[in-house]
């Protein structure tokens, strides 16, 4: 297996020890790249100097195998460090009074902000003059803004107050920080009404601009189309990779029906544009001119992908594709899996982030299983006759891009489909059809042609591929949904696929041994080295929306208690995987005079466990009498308090504060001086981050909590 690999992908050789050193140093900063340098140069000497003899030639032939895969490791790193976006230490251009930016992106649904990719471009110094600068930034500029929309070009002139992207302190948050720093920006700024203004527009936009630009016109006659909501999000998704529109229903429908990748333009819609072009085209092959076939076969991908606005998945897609392509036009046979190491190499030597990208990873992976596994897979299925060929080949292809990129679905979403090799048996035969007829529709709209046949066609074929969804998702047993996997799981699950399907087709009985072994020594390291699930918790949560919820988890029930606001869904986001990690089912919401289980409330007190609380949002403790002071483990200030923490401490003892994130700025920092003071311990959710606790299972007398 492993020669019959590198024989048909001999660029292997240079792309994984390339990928390995990026990941190297993106997971290692401090390595020194200097010591894989050193290895490779020695075994390169030591590989010239065995060259003047046959028999040491041959006798230390490894010696050039491991200068290559030394000097690519630490080509890798290099490349990563060169291009490693570093953020500025002293971000000087605050201290200027105006800067302008010029809008590369716009994502205009994105919540109650518009989501705007660009880059400031000059600062305003204080005599006016204006001073060259290039930093990219994620400005979020509020919706009712009087000035209107920002489109792709403009030029706004703000005040700048450029902050470092930072994620949520939450436990086991998404790492929003390093998605951002993998595609370009560390800074951001939200812009309020009345604090931006347009003051020019960029009259030469780059490749890029001009892509979104011609994508923002599709995205307009779509909606201008007559189609449904339902369709209109879906055919933006499908034909031009847009899905700001997809709803949350709709994305955890088709995710559920192993239908996700039918939204996110990549490699299979390129391949299907391939095979229409292919057909289009058929009579420059039967002309023998199949030089001229592929160059337009090329052109007409990469029009497409210009069309999608340059996606990086399509251009990912673009890139394999035109390898192959050009194999043809030069005259050369190109092999599938060798192209698909140029490919990825190329990437990577463009843009290192590339490689911890999701789509990147869940592309390659996809082809890389399809290449590997499809032959077989379709050997092993029954295939008599025509129709059982089709199905058989539609059955392995989907098959094997699922094994490969199983694990990574896992890791990134929590979900395991298991309908989707029936889904997209149904699907993906019909897909070419969706595909063809909305890409003919929109050529007859661009040039003022309405068919309202043809629309109504694709209005109903959309319709249909998002009932079917809803329909799948509607069935218990159609996935199984919180799923969580640790890193060392995911490398192991990669063994098990990919050095499994290596036994079985080399049929090796050592091989066995060995994956059973690695399998084994993963296993005892994940079962002693893995800490234990909590049962016992509770936990304040940094929200957005300017809410407050108490989380407590007794034994695995999962209790939500909102303290400043009406219950809402947001704290799913902010918590889910860490609900996810530990194994804590679905949540519900309590009032705030509930006992259950270790809990009991009746605010502004609380015992849960073997800890006591107080809420202070109101007055409602100063009517509290005792004849010493009362223990109380935590003091929770939510909004609605206003007075200080001695008077309060003059009924309670006060082992620590906790300040609920929305609070306003000055009150905070009031509190937290008075706690320092005091000498109490106080943990702000805003500054400190979210507040976990686990607790004993001791209860003691809830009586108390009531008097």
């Amino acid at each position: 297996m492993k020669r019959q690999l590198l024989d048909e992908a001999p660029f292997a050789r240079l792309t994984v020890p390339f990928a390995a050193g990026i990941a190297l140093q993106e997971f290692l900063p401090a390595m020194f790249i200097g010591v894989p340098l050193v290895i490779g140069l020695f075994f390169a000497i030591r590989h010239i100097g065995s060259l003047h003899r046959i028999d040491t030639r041959f006798r230390d032939r490894s010696y050039f195998a491991i200068a290559c895969y030394a000097l690519f490791l630490t080509a890798g790193a290099w490349t990563w460090q060169v291009s490693n976006r570093q953020e500025i230490p002293d971000i000087s251009l605050n201290n200027c009074p105006y800067a302008v930016a010029r809008i590369d992106e716009t994502d205009p649904d994105s919540g109650q902000s518009i989501s705007c990719r660009s880059t400031i471009i000059a600062r305003v110094e204080t005599d006016r003059q204006l001073t060259a600068a290039d930093i990219a930034v994620l400005l979020r500029i509020e919706r009712d803004s009087l000035d209107g929309y920002p489109q792709a070009g403009d030029l706004l002139l703000f005040r700048p107050r450029i902050a470092p992207i930072a994620n949520k302190q939450n436990p086991e948050a998404f790492d929003y920080a390093s998605l951002m720093r993998h595609r370009g920006y560390l800074y951001t700024q939200y812009l309020a009404e009345g604090g931006w203004r347009r003051i020019d527009r960029d009259e030469s936009p780059t490749l890029s601009q001009r892509a979104m630009q011609l994508r923002d016109d599709a995205l307009a006659r779509i909606d201008s189309g007559g189609f449904s909501p339902a369709a209109r999000s879906i055919l933006k998704a499908l034909l031009l990779g847009y899905t700001g529109e997809i709803d949350e229903e709709q994305r955890e429908a088709f995710s559920v029906a192993g239908l996700s990748h039918v939204l996110a333009v990549s490699g299979l819609h390129l391949g299907i544009v391939w095979a229409l072009a292919a057909a289009l085209l058929a009579p420059l092959s039967w002309l023998h001119l199949r030089r001229l076939r592929a160059v337009v076969i090329m052109a007409l991908l990469w029009a497409y992908a210009f069309l999608t606005g340059l996606s990086p998945s399509v251009v990912r897609a673009c890139v394999m594709a035109s390898v192959v392509l050009a194999g043809i036009v030069i005259g050369r046979k190109a092999r599938p899996m060798n192209s698909l190491f140029v490919a990825a190499f190329l990437m990577l030597l463009h843009d290192p982030h590339t490689l911890f990208q999701v789509g990147f990873q869940l592309s390659f992976l996809s082809v890389f299983s399809i290449l590997l596994f499809y032959r077989p897979l379709f050997e092993w299925l029954p295939h008599t006759g025509r129709l059982s060929r089709r199905i058989a080949s539609l059955l392995a292809v989907s098959a094997a891009a699922q094994v490969g990129t199983l694990p990574l679905v896992i890791y990134y979403f929590h979900l395991l489909p298991l309908t989707g090799l029936l889904t997209n048996l149904i699907v993906v035969p019909l897909l070419p059809i969706l595909l063809g007829s909305g890409f003919l529709w929109l050529l007859l709209a661009t040039t003022g042609v309405q068919s309202g046949f043809l629309a109504g066609c694709v209005n109903r074929m959309a319709e249909g591929l998002d009932a079917l969804s809803r329909l799948v998702d509607g069935y218990a047993w159609s996935s199984i949904q919180g799923i969580w996997i640790e890193p060392a799981e995911l490398v192991l699950c990669f063994i098990l696929i990919f050095g499994g399907g290596a036994v079985l087709l080399s049929r090796q009985a050592r091989g066995v041994v060995v994956l059973l072994g690695t399998a084994l020594i993963f296993l005892l390291a994940d079962t002693w080295g893995g800490p234990a699930p909590l049962r016992n918790l509770w936990a304040i949560y940094q929200e957005s929306g300017g809410t407050t919820t108490l989380n407590f988890i007794d034994n695995g029930r999962n209790m939500l208690l909102p303290l400043d606001t009406l219950p809402t869904r947001t704290i799913e986001k902010e918590a889910g995987r860490f609900w996810i990690k530990n194994g804590v089912g679905e949540y519900t919401f309590v009032a705030d005079s509930t006992t259950y289980g270790h809990l009991a409330i009746a605010l502004p007190y609380m015992v849960f466990g073997d800890s006591r609380f107080l809420v202070l949002g109101d007055d409602r403790w100063k009517g509290t009498t005792s004849p010493r002071r009362m223990s109380i483990d935590y003091a929770i200030v939510v909004p609605g308090f206003r007075g200080k923490i001695d008077p309060v401490r003059q009924i309670f003892d006060i082992r620590q504060v906790i300040l609920a994130h929305n609070l306003p700025y000055f009150q905070r920092k009031s509190l937290e001086e008075e706690c320092r003071r005091l000498r109490i311990a106080c943990h702000s959710i805003r500054s400190d981050g979210a507040f976990v606790a686990p607790v004993s299972p001791a209860v003691r007398n809830r009586k108390r909590v009531s008097d």
